[in-house]
């Protein structure tokens, strides 16, 4: 695949995925801001009826000594001595509570009883009032005399009637005189903080409004009017995001410089725990497609790779097999040259040699493809047994010495003293050796250097295999123990290869539970270890 069109791909999913993510994000912001909208509308909601019922509540607070049992009793007071006046002598009078029932409904009436004798004219008098309680303007329900005190029962009924009528002023003073005491209080003498922080918390209960908040009370102004006692709400500090302002007594005039402000401290907390379903869904679902974009990328990227090595593979494969395949076809010729072969029978030696050493050369080249094979298919199977480190190390010197010799190369060891013994399958640790040893010589100049160092500790052998050669830059090093990777060098195939060599060593360090790790400086050389614990 064409880097061009590759990058093409990438840019238009890229582009879609960019796309989707503002898309859902526009879409999360416009539900936030929905959500957000509903919400303040019904907390406003919420706070008009809050102060309408604190106001109400209030209002009964002051007023309720006109209704209570104080107040009645004042009344009664009141009306004995009016009509104490209406009896000139030796009078005496009495209220006493009743209960009459008209129509089947119960009614509160005060039975005024009085008594009076006069002892000039020798004339008792007696007289009786029903008078309904409190809010009867028809005071009187009936009244009774004796027929000698029809003169003064008269007199006590129009007086009864008249006097009657200073109920009303009387009701009328205390309200007055309530109504000027809260005209005249200060903002800290008519609020009681404590009343007003039960009256918000009942009805943001009742609305189902769970954020955490804070208040304060404000004038005209804004300044936030300090009181001498605060409850656990009340902030001097009211932060203005996520406020809401109401006047704390829309029905009264003279408080009309009085502000509620509320401010909810997890006003977002609340929202985003009523968006939470859709958030999760719209973030599952761009994951989902980044996710997918990305193995989607990376198998493209793995496609393209797995046919770049086939192409190398294949180009190493058919350089590889040329030589030997020339040597063999070459030898071979000069077999069948009868001339030859009739002045100097002896010549055929050499040309037989080559064929056999071309021919297991084409051997071992296949046998390595093979054994990449079976090592992807898991196929391999060890035969561990007891082993000493420096002398397989030892054999693997011996036999690449002729080819380190061919470059005027010299082989430096540092074995550790005595043998150092280890559990491995003899066949594969010296093949994987043999590979570090392989690949030193082929990526080493003319008259290179090739230490090989073994060392043992209490936890750990380990042998190490460093050159002299034309080392690996760092971008390639992490990938040299990939399969059919080889570092690319142009055009250029001076130096064989599949690319299989390292990847058969980690394999196998794998499958033994070795750790090997490559250390490299370009153009100074590298250095293979293979660790092996205990």
């Amino acid at each position: 695949m064409k880097k061009l069109s590759l990058r093409n791909i990438a840019l238009l999913i890229s582009l879609a995925i960019l796309v989707l993510v503002g898309l859902q994000l526009y879409q999360s912001v416009q539900l936030y801001h929905q959500k957000s909208d509903a919400y303040s509308k019904r907390i406003e909601n919420t706070l008009s009826s809050l102060v309408i019922k604190h106001e109400k509540a209030s209002d009964f607070r002051n007023y309720a000594p006109i209704f209570g049992q104080e107040f009645r009793t004042q009344y009664k007071s009141a009306l004995i001595e009016e009509f104490q006046n209406l009896f000139p002598v030796e009078e005496s009078v009495s209220i006493t509570d009743t209960i009459i029932v008209e129509q089947g409904e119960a009614q509160n009436y005060y039975y005024i009883f009085g008594k009076s004798f006069d002892s000039l004219s020798g004339v008792t008098a007696t007289h009786s009032v029903l008078v309904k309680d409190m809010n009867d303007g028809n005071a009187m329900k009936y009244a009774s005399s004796t027929k000698d005190s029809l003169d003064i029962a008269a007199q006590l009924d129009r007086r009864v009637k008249t006097q009657l009528f200073s109920k009303s002023k009387f009701v009328n003073q205390k309200m007055i005189d309530i109504f000027r005491n809260i005209s005249s209080q200060t903002p800290q003498q008519r609020i009681d903080l404590a009343f007003l922080d039960t009256v918000i918390q009942n009805v943001l209960r009742q609305a189902n409004i769970n954020s955490d908040y804070t208040y304060a009370i404000t004038d005209k102004n804004g300044e936030i009017i300090p009181f001498p006692a605060y409850t656990d709400k009340y902030d001097l500090k009211l932060a203005q995001k996520h406020t809401y302002i109401a006047r704390l007594f829309p029905g009264n005039v003279f408080d009309a410089d009085l502000f509620l402000n509320i401010h909810f401290n997890e006003m977002n907390v609340e929202l985003f725990s009523e968006m939470w379903l859709t958030l999760l869904v719209s973030i599952l679902l761009i994951s989902l497609v980044i996710t997918s974009f990305i193995v989607l990328f990376k198998t493209i990227l793995k496609q393209k790779r797995l046919s770049e090595v086939k192409n190398d593979f294949i180009n190493n494969m058919t350089h590889e097999f040329k030589t030997p395949i020339s040597t063999i076809s070459l030898a071979c010729e000069a077999l069948t040259d009868k001339d030859m072969m009739a002045s100097n029978p002896d010549a055929v030696l050499p040309f037989v040699g080559m064929i056999s050493d071309e021919n297991k050369r084409l051997g071992n080249l296949v046998e390595r493809i093979l054994q990449s094979a079976v090592i992807d298919k898991g196929e391999i199977k060890l035969k561990r047994e007891a082993l000493d480190l420096n002398e397989i190390v030892s054999k693997v010197v011996g036999k690449a010495k002729l080819r380190l010799d061919a470059k005027h190369g010299e082989f430096k060891l540092h074995l550790a003293p005595g043998s150092i013994p280890f559990t491995g399958d003899h066949v594969h640790t010296t093949n994987i050796i043999s590979n570090l040893v392989d690949n030193a010589i082929k990526y080493s100049k003319d008259q290179a250097s090739i230490t090989i160092t073994t060392e043992k500790t209490d936890n750990y052998i380990r042998v190490s295999v460093a050159d002299t050669g034309i080392g690996i830059k760092a971008e390639h090093l992490d990938k040299v123990f990939d399969k059919l990777y080889r570092v690319p060098t142009g055009n250029l195939h001076d130096v064989k290869g599949f690319g299989l060599g390292l990847s058969y060593v980690k394999a196998i360090a794998d499958l033994e539970g070795w750790q090997v790790n490559a250390e490299s400086t370009f153009g100074k050389g590298s250095t293979f270890t293979i660790t092996i614990n205990k």
